[in-house]
């Protein structure tokens, strides 16, 4: 019997999974249950924040009774897989389908001088996101804080965004915020 290191296999010789030698450096392998499988990127992932302000508010938003864009401009802190851009927008650049979990926190106060309910909500190639939206009762001078969350399957160039509007015209200062959006493939 012929002695031969696993290590001096080449890729029609080796063990499943087959094509390891050419797997994209940060993939793993995920089966189909039917003996074979695919190399698929780990995760994508971004990380986008409102820089801290509380004393000259980083954003304020003119906020309406119908859902606009909020816009700030957010630094990203990380990101694997993913474009910001103008309005406020964050854009999905890879190539495979993944299962993203959303998450936004906002540190907000309303700048008029009447309480206001705000809704944030979540929205995905322009569309509300089912289930993504978030109400709270905000007042002149008092910081407070609001976590918005959604789920939904991201393909190349998808796109999410965050749309707020108010019981009444306000304008709502931004002393924070901080946007999270993790991949993983979907199988």
């Amino acid at each position: 019997m012929v002695n031969v290191n696993h290590s001096t296999l080449t890729d029609p010789y080796l063990h499943e999974p087959k094509g390891v030698a050419t797997a994209q450096s940060g993939s793993i392998y995920v089966a189909d249950g039917a003996g074979t499988g695919l190399w698929k990127i780990h995760h994508q992932v971004i990380g986008a924040y409102i820089p801290f302000d509380p004393v000259t508010p980083s954003y304020v938003h003119a906020c309406t009774t119908s859902d606009t864009i909020i816009n700030p401009v957010f630094s990203v802190s990380y990101n694997e897989g993913f474009a910001a851009s103008s309005p406020a927008r964050l854009s999905y650049t890879g190539t495979q389908s993944i299962s993203t979990q959303i998450t936004l926190t906002l540190s907000t106060r309303n700048a008029t001088s009447q309480n206001r309910n705000v809704i944030w909500s979540i929205y995905k190639n322009g569309v509300l996101l089912g289930g993504s939206q978030t109400i709270r009762t905000i007042a002149p001078v008092n910081w407070g804080s609001i976590t918005v969350t959604g789920y939904t399957v991201l393909n190349q160039n998808d796109y999410i965004e965050v749309f707020s509007r108010a019981d009444a015209a306000c304008n709502v200062d931004y002393a924070a915020g901080f946007l999270t959006i993790v991949g993983l493939p979907e199988l």
